[in-house]
């Protein structure tokens, strides 16, 4: 069965349908971004906890260095891990409740393309 030869509604469905799906992977891939950064983030902790806490370090903001304390730095990066965190959860949600639309929509859907053809 062509697009064009379903109703607008159904038509509109599987424009949201496409939508959803879109949306579940765009959070899949912000998901996988935030881990990566993560991971990231926990292995410099890992490298800057073996320094005495008030070693000086470099770090960079734009395109300057700054020197700071090792205890600093390691404040703001938990920091900044609790944030990652909270919006990794936050995505991890919205996800589930995307992708479980998407399935009511596709089962929805498909039953109705199945009984207009069962129909015909």
């Amino acid at each position: 069965m062509a697009l064009r030869e379903l109703s607008p509604a159904k038509q509109e469905q599987l424009l949201r349908l496409r939508q959803l799906e879109q949306t579940v992977q765009n959070l899949r891939i912000q998901q996988a971004e935030i881990s990566r950064t993560l991971s990231e983030i926990e292995m410099t902790k890992k490298e800057l906890q073996k320094l005495e806490p008030d070693s000086q370090v470099y770090k960079t903001i734009g395109t300057v260095m700054f020197p700071k304390k090792v205890s600093d730095v390691l404040k703001e990066l938990s920091d900044r891990i609790e944030l990652l965190e909270l919006k990794q959860k936050s995505f991890s949600s919205q996800e589930a409740q995307n992708f479980k639309r998407l399935e009511e929509l596709q089962a929805r859907l498909s039953e109705q393309l199945s009984d207009s053809q069962h129909s015909n």
